[in-house]
């Protein structure tokens, strides 16, 4: 039984949760954390509180869609960092890019306690380059997400570069200051040395579907670890950064390797997700 702990689906541009979920399905997949877009993947080209709004509403409705598919699910809708330097260059203030991130954050908080969303995502800092004064800015978004996800026992998904040691230090030290419980953060699409210090740590993350990296990481048999897609559903970039229904593939190859064996592979795929998630098991 397979899951995908981070995966977007896009109802306007792309397939659609119900298609993506039963082609999981039909490969043994159980659960898929749908996690939202920006507005403007979505068509949404307004780039304030009530466009974003609409973006969540359309998660929710996809999550919706997973459900009739007989999938289990949890919905995540967030500010991504992508999102500032994109409303920087439309003119936006920092000031105002901040605020506006802030607001969103208590929105996620109202929806939460509606039953309507499980957590925030994405939130983070960005993975390229871009001015200090952006990246500072998505860190406030961040710290202010951390806190409110502290208050009312929401998970989130961060999105940060790649940075290793001291990307997951960072974050450990951040968590520390503000009495954020471990399990609430889970680091998003990292690599191998980003993996080594968030187990270390006790951290929940999660791991693109590149047989590289999955070996790699696997091979320690790691007690923290989950497995993302991270599929974007756009037409316009196929397979990026890899389809759900490549994650049996990837997994299978990689026991017929001896990396790993099914036991494990069960731990990581259904106990993993069950303690992430707090999701009901298969």
């Amino acid at each position: 039984m397979y899951a995908d702990a981070h995966c977007h689906t896009n109802p306007v541009k792309g397939l659609g949760a119900k298609r993506v979920a039963r082609k999981f399905r039909d490969v043994g997949g159980w659960f898929i954390a749908l996690i939202g877009l920006p507005p403007y993947h979505y068509g949404i080209e307004d780039a304030g509180l009530e466009a974003h709004l609409r973006a969540y509403r359309i998660v929710v409705e996809e999550a919706r869609r997973v459900r009739e598919t007989g999938l289990e699910t949890c919905v995540l809708v967030g500010f991504h960092p992508a999102e500032v330097d994109e409303l920087f260059r439309r003119g936006w203030s920092l000031r105002d890019v901040v605020e506006l991130g802030y607001r969103l954050v208590d929105e996620i908080a109202r929806m939460h306690k509606e039953g309507l969303v499980d957590g925030i995502g994405e939130v983070g800092r960005q993975h390229y380059s871009t001015a200090p004064t952006r990246i500072v800015a998505s860190e406030l978004v961040m710290l202010y997400a951390l806190e409110v996800a502290r208050d009312y026992g929401m998970i989130v998904h961060l999105h940060l570069e790649q940075g290793g040691f001291s990307t997951v230090e960072s974050i450990k030290k951040y968590l520390d200051l503000l009495g954020v419980d471990y399990r609430i953060p889970f680091l998003h699409h990292v690599g191998v040395e980003e993996a080594l210090w968030a187990e270390r740590h006790g951290l929940w993350y999660t791991i693109p579907t590149k047989k590289r990296t999955v070996s790699s990481v696997l091979k320690n048999k790691p007690l923290h670890v989950l497995v993302e897609s991270d599929f974007i559903d756009d037409p316009r970039r196929p397979g990026v950064s890899a389809y759900p229904w490549d994650i049996p593939r990837v997994l299978e190859e990689v026991v017929s390797d001896g990396v790993v064996n099914v036991g494990y592979l069960y731990k990581v795929m259904v106990d993993n997700i069950v303690k992430a998630y707090g999701v009901k098991p298969p």
